[in-house]
């Protein structure tokens, strides 16, 4: 009924959906009676804020999608006599579905059998079938239909409202901002990727010259955080300071454990990975991906001088963002944490590298039995709250256990 109904909708639609919704309810089927009143007040609602629109779009419908990977949402705009006199959604929930019915395999299932064809329709790309479909509309109206792709002026502005009502639907079903989904969407199409890049991995390597060299790796999903896949990594093959061949081993280490079902972020597949850095990066890693995991996409993000996101860096060169916001506020989002996140690694590590290299002037204490107490409590705190027999549990001597908690507090054999 609701495809028939957008089919055959006119000027009156509101006074039609306000019958189906009173016997709807007459009926006692309360949830058609809530979606059709849902549909009468988004009409109304945007009917009282629409003004009379570009002669030239008074009759026209305006189609545009939303994609954010798993879900597809196809959002109509119908106007009539220069008023928005309907709107439609069309959901497809799972991968299988949206790579049946792109855009184009859409418009030929809509407007089949329809008796109500405007003069115009507008998209929000060129679709390779275009002639083909406004040469068989045409006929199918007998009259000239139109088909046309806006990129400015009143017609750009049409596509961009049926793009937002696309993308807020399918933000209320996954929980998401329709900026979060947007922003996502616009990055996978800068970066000419076939599939949304739902699942992002971003990684970013920190040191204090050749000490304390640690990588963090965090995840965005949807466009939001997803704080617990982050990861920290120590350096542990690179000895020298070389942010390269640190990325290559983190990388490395971080796909090895693809297949690792003891840990449910680690084993999943990043849709795209981002690396902070330039092209350099980018060549370094590339090996490894196409080794071990070649579905993934693989991208650097450079900064400017003031340590600004300013471009997209692939093997060859770079992509700019300047003119793509969401994009841009997106990647800003994820160089600026993952930075965040390596730097709070690296500082944390560094006090620990430092605290120990303090234990070794307590008499009995190397830089190896340092290590093991560090390892043991972990935390400067740990130790610091721990007893002497607590201390001889880090494997110790009591006599080196002695000798640690005199010099931790201060206390010597006369006391």
């Amino acid at each position: 009924q609701a495809v028939a109904y957008i089919r055959n909708g006119s000027t009156k639609s509101v006074e039609r959906m306000q019958k189906e919704m009173e016997q709807a309810s007459e009926n006692l089927e309360f949830e058609k009676a809530v979606v059709l009143r849902d549909r009468i007040r988004a009409v109304q609602k945007a009917g009282q804020s629409q003004k009379i629109i570009d002669n030239h779009f008074r009759d026209a419908d305006v189609i545009a999608s939303a994609d954010n990977g798993d879900d597809l949402c196809i959002s109509v705009l119908m106007y009539r006599e220069g008023r928005l006199c309907d709107k439609q959604n069309f959901h497809f929930h799972d991968e299988a579905d949206t790579e049946e019915l792109p855009l184009s395999a859409f418009i030929p299932r809509f407007y089949h059998g329809r008796n109500d064809i405007p003069k115009m329709i507008l998209l929000e790309e060129k679709l390779p079938e275009t002639e083909l479909f406004s040469e068989m509309l045409s006929k199918q109206a007998g009259k000239a239909v139109k088909i046309s792709v806006p990129q400015r002026g009143n017609g750009a502005e049409l596509i961009r409202m049926a793009k937002e009502n696309a993308v807020e639907y399918i933000a209320v079903h996954c929980n998401r901002t329709g900026k979060e989904l947007l922003a996502v969407e616009a990055l996978g199409k800068i970066l000419g990727m076939k599939k949304v890049p739902k699942y992002i991995e971003s990684y970013d390597i920190s040191n204090l010259a050749s000490e304390s060299m640690v990588a963090g790796m965090i995840v965005f999903e949807n466009g939001r955080p997803l704080k617990k896949a982050y990861k920290r990594f120590t350096i542990k093959e690179t000895a020298i300071q070389n942010d390269y061949a640190c990325m290559q081993e983190v990388i490395r280490r971080r796909l090895n454990h693809l297949r690792d079902d003891s840990d449910p972020y680690f084993s999943r597949m990043p849709d795209l990975i981002l690396l902070d850095g330039g092209k350099g990066h980018v060549n370094a890693v590339e090996p490894i991906i196409q080794e071990l995991a070649p579905e993934i996409a693989l991208f650097g993000m450079v900064k400017d001088s003031k340590h600004r996101t300013r471009a997209i860096a692939t093997g060859g060169g770079e992509i700019s963002v300047s003119g793509m916001h969401e994009a841009f506020m997106l990647l800003t989002r994820i160089q600026d944490e993952v930075h965040r996140y390596s730097v709070a690694f690296m500082h944390k590590k560094h006090k620990k590298r430092t605290f120990a290299s303090e234990l070794t002037q307590v008499e009995g204490i190397g830089e190896k039995t340092a290590q093991k107490i560090m390892l043991y409590f972990k935390t400067k705190d740990a130790i610091f709250q721990a007893s002497e027999t607590d201390l001889q549990k880090a494997g110790i001597s009591a006599k080196i256990a002695g000798n640690l908690y005199q010099y931790l507090h201060g206390e010597d054999e006369t006391q």
